[in-house]
């Protein structure tokens, strides 16, 4: 519904598929901006992982790629 159009998250979604999902979930569409990781992050209660397309700067967005990266790295060592 939102992938690919960077309109934002749909924070309910996100909110359900944590609740709800017994499985791993991964949240596709909406992200446009770095925010975003730390909005699902904190609705998802960390069980929901997020995918990012369009709105990478190497797809053409205005989400950095490297800062994709330093976000992810933080989380990682984080959870050490």
């Amino acid at each position: 519904e939102v992938e690919g159009l960077r309109c934002g998250v749909l924070e309910d979604l996100v909110a359900l598929l944590a609740e709800w999902s017994p499985i791993p979930v991964t949240y596709a569409g909406g992200v446009n901006a770095l925010a975003d990781l730390d909005r699902v992050k904190e609705v998802g209660k960390g069980r929901v992982d997020l995918t990012i397309g369009s709105a990478l700067d190497i797809f053409g967005g205005e989400v950095a790629y490297d800062d994709v990266v330093a976000w992810q790295r933080q989380q990682e060592e984080g959870e050490r």
